[in-house]
């Protein structure tokens, strides 16, 4: 007896349909060929981690793998054919079907959708999946129906805020739990938002609410002095110069690293680029994008820095380094200075002369600060730093000792 494709009423069975495909003149290979295409693509739309052949010494080289998740373990499927192997995640994924989806199951649909339908970055969504990995496994591998308010409210309260988190760690956790039960909901794969009436104002005071003082956010004239000679005396090296301009610029870490030749213009640099990290493809990559930080969302063709004597004489040092490039900061075969490498090459220098702030970030503070000092308004230092005045008056400006100390100085 045929098996039937449908159970209905009215029954098709596998006779039935061969003969409909009989009538309308397709030949099995056709057919085999039609079927093999709505395989991959069922696979295709559930399959969230990457095929690739292998390249081994033993008799699988040249084979297919991938990874797959099941009962909240990931595990390898390897397969001679990439025929075969999707023929595998068919069966795979069909019999998933058959079963509800889980909360890791759901994370990784929501992560593949972000990355080939909204155009989210690598680094974004390995970020997200970090975030959503925080929950314990008994969630993560029960199905996303079954988990509640309480189930959530739970773990929040006895396993993630004992650990003390930072605000923005609680208030992205709680933004991606919504989010990917909102996912769940468009997907059918649940029927209500648990996370919905979670809200972050419940849990903020059991959060680490301590601040870094502005003396560790910020280099110190005293420090930025030590670090300019220092700085001085291995000009040669691309990085030290770096260095230099990000005292007198306050230019982000990215933004040093793709500067151009042709942004040097008329009195002013034109900062309109930054160096990338990108880790896809299981690489780790550095592209040049033509937006800042701030423009990700809405590029204005950047801002312009005034150049001072004293940034004008670092950039006439980085006209000695050796070998021809469009790059300000290269080295001897023109290619530009790689971020990551600047960045280490400054906590390096920092450690050796004993300044425990150590990051590009305190450049940026610290040159807010001179143009605080300088008179110039919130408007006009949010214009030369490249962000909002809102966040300028927030994370840059400082109120440190130091500040104290010189305002009473001018009241006595």
């Amino acid at each position: 007896m045929a098996k039937n494709i449908y159970t209905s009423d009215n029954a098709v069975n596998n006779s039935d349909m061969l003969l409909l495909f009989e009538q309308i003149g397709l030949e099995n290979a056709e057919v085999t060929h039609m079927i093999t295409k709505a395989k991959r693509k069922y696979v295709d739309t559930r399959h969230a981690q990457k095929i690739s052949q292998m390249h081994s010494s033993t008799y699988k080289d040249g084979w297919y793998k991938t990874y797959v998740y099941a009962d909240g373990k990931r595990k390898e499927v390897v397969r001679k054919t990439e025929e075969d192997l999707y023929a595998a995640l068919y069966d795979f994924y069909c019999m998933q079907e058959e079963t509800p989806r889980t909360y890791s199951d759901t994370v990784d649909l929501l992560m593949k959708r972000k990355l080939e339908q909204l155009n989210r970055s690598y680094n974004t969504v390995v970020d997200n999946r970090r975030y959503l990995s925080y929950l314990s496994e008994r969630i993560q591998n029960k199905p996303l129906e079954e988990i509640t308010e309480e189930d959530l409210r739970k773990w929040l309260r006895t396993e993630f805020m004992p650990t003390k988190p930072k605000e923005t760690s609680l208030r992205k956790i709680l933004q991606l739990l919504k989010e990917l039960f909102r996912y769940g909901m468009a997907m059918k794969l649940c029927s209500s938002n648990p996370a919905e009436y979670i809200l972050f104002d419940d849990y903020v005071k059991d959060c680490d609410l301590s601040r870094k003082t502005d003396e560790q956010r910020a280099f110190s004239e005293a420090e930025l002095s030590i670090l300019r000679e220092d700085a001085l005396k291995t000009a040669a090296n691309p990085r030290s110069l770096m260095t230099l301009l990000a005292m007198e610029t306050g230019l982000r870490a990215g933004e040093l690293a793709a500067l151009h030749t042709a942004d040097i213009e008329d009195g002013f640099i034109h900062v309109h680029r930054q160096q990338l990290r990108d880790r896809s493809n299981g690489k780790q990559i550095f592209e040049e994008v033509g937006y800042t930080k701030d423009e990700r969302k809405h590029p204005h063709d950047g801002r312009y820095v005034p150049i001072t004597d004293a940034c004008a004489n670092v950039l006439r040092l980085t006209e000695e380094l050796p070998g021809e490039s469009e790059y300000v900061f290269h080295d001897k075969d023109g290619n530009p200075v790689v971020k990551d490498s600047y960045e280490q090459n400054l906590r390096r220098r920092c450690a050796r002369l004993g300044i425990k702030t150590s990051h590009n970030h305190a450049f940026r503070v610290a040159f807010n600060g001179r143009l605080i000092n300088l008179g110039f308004s919130p408007s006009d230092r949010a214009l030369i730093l490249g962000h909002a005045v809102e966040t300028n008056e927030r994370h840059y400006s400082r109120s440190d000792r130091r500040r104290l100390d010189d305002i009473r100085s001018r009241m006595v």
